[in-house]
């Protein structure tokens, strides 16, 4: 199985309320009051108000997000546990 090449990774936000990023490998969860995803860097957690994803490209990783941002966080990666596994945690 060939090794998958590391998505380089960047985050901007303009006047919180539009941030931008690439190299997010998918998004696990989105409401309006958070986004979480993968990168390659760890998850990537984005907390706020009215949240929306405008656009996400799965080919190349880049996602816009707009809303207000609160706030924007890291957490490390683990490997991805089942559905019974997080449940049951």
């Amino acid at each position: 199985m060939p090794e998958q090449q590391v998505k380089k990774h960047d985050l901007s936000i303009i006047s919180r309320d539009r941030l931008t990023a690439t190299g997010i490998r998918r998004v696990d969860f989105f409401s309006d009051e958070l986004i979480t995803a993968q990168t390659d860097l760890g998850q990537l957690n984005i907390k706020g108000e009215g949240l929306h994803i405008e656009s996400l490209n799965s080919d190349t990783g880049d996602m816009l997000v707009k809303g207000r941002v609160g706030a924007v966080s890291y957490t490390e990666s683990s490997p991805a546990m089942s559905f019974f596994g997080r449940l049951f945690k």
